[in-house]
């Protein structure tokens, strides 16, 4: 039965290219405004003449009819029906009861749905600002100088008040709830932009690592968040070896295919050790984290070997792949910057050198 209710309540709107988080609060909100109807009807019945019963069930079938209109009109249409729909309403039972029952304050909390709708004019949310407040006011002062048709003091009175003092808390209550419910909407998928943004800024396309930012910060983070006497840091980078004659002999796509699968053997020798990002070009930087630079240089040479045993194959040929590495002790006193030029500076080094090789 439940679950009836709920898809009943979240169906699609008949209308093209209309938003049916509107309609789906208006439609909650009706079935409480029905609920709490049927009370008045009742307890007006009861307690006053019979002919108020009457009024306030012409009232209900007014909520059932933008109950069901919430599935075939635009919602600019279905906002102001139950805006016009909850004044009268509020009219009514104000001059009736008086203010004690607070109905209207309906009238302020109905303008609520001309800025839950986003896309609602300015223009229209003003009116109904003014609108409320005029109507309000004037009930207010006339009740205050005629009095209210109907005695509150009876039980049933009292009945009324605080049933309707219920009412009116359930439709805030739902209200805060759906702007809750937007807000938090709006805020995970700025976040998730925001994520998206950050990613994009920070990674590189092809090979998917960190970029020359990314790296800079995760280093920086890495740096601030260790305590200074458990600093322990070695970046070294890597040159892919003669990589335009891969691309002059082969092409562009082989010299990609060479990077994102290097960039997938490097990614994963480096884990639980640090991190490693395409620093530019064929050039790739390494944060060997909590390591040595002896031990960096150990590390180093055995990924050396491992990229020259690994067998890159393109459309059936076979492209040899060796790599050249700088390696050097992060200095705080230096900083991350010169730390990195040293280490390029070891790198060209290797490639004076023959290549092939690491350098610490």
């Amino acid at each position: 039965m439940l679950n009836k209710i709920r898809n009943l309540i979240n169906s699609e709107i008949k209308e093209e290219n209309e938003p049916k988080e509107t309609a789906v609060l208006v439609r909650v909100i009706c079935l409480v405004d029905i609920l709490f109807t049927i009370i008045n009807v009742a307890l007006m019945s009861k307690n006053y003449n019979f002919v108020y019963g009457i009024h306030a069930f012409a009232f209900l079938l007014m909520f059932v009819i933008v109950l069901y209109t919430s599935y075939h009109v635009k919602m600019h249409a279905l906002v102001v029906a139950y805006f016009l729909v909850m004044t009268l309403n509020s009219i009514y039972f104000t001059l009736s009861l008086g203010v004690v029952p607070m109905y209207h304050i309906q009238l302020f909390i109905v303008i609520l749905l001309f800025f839950y709708k986003s896309s609602e004019t300015s223009l229209y949310r003003v009116v109904s600002v003014v609108i409320s407040g005029i109507v309000a006011l004037s009930l207010v002062l006339y009740v205050m100088e005629n009095g209210s048709l109907l005695d509150l003091s009876s039980n049933g009175g009292i009945l009324l008040v605080s049933a309707n003092t219920v009412y009116i808390m359930a439709k805030v209550s739902l209200f805060a709830y759906f702007f809750m419910l937007k807000f938090s909407a709006s805020e995970t998928k700025i976040m998730q932009y925001s994520r998206k943004l950050e990613m994009i800024a920070t990674t590189d396309p092809l090979t998917k690592l960190q970029n020359r930012r990314g790296m800079f910060k995760h280093i920086e983070d890495y740096i601030e968040d260790t305590p200074d006497n458990n600093l322990i840091l070695t970046l070294g980078i890597g040159d892919i070896d003669f990589f335009k004659k891969i691309n002059d002999t082969y092409g562009h796509e082989a010299g990609d295919y060479v990077l994102e699968t290097l960039a997938k053997i490097m990614k994963e020798f480096m884990r639980d050790k640090g991190m490693v990002a395409r620093w530019g070009g064929e050039e790739f930087l390494f944060s060997f984290e909590g390591i040595n630079g002896d031990h960096a240089f150990e590390q180093m040479n055995k990924l050396l070997h491992l990229i020259e045993k690994y067998e890159f194959s393109y459309n059936g040929t076979d492209i040899k792949v060796t790599m050249t590495f700088g390696i050097e002790e992060y200095d705080e006193r230096e900083g991350v910057e010169k730390t990195v030029s040293k280490a390029d500076q070891k790198l060209y080094m290797g490639k004076e050198a023959g290549r092939d090789r690491v350098v610490f």
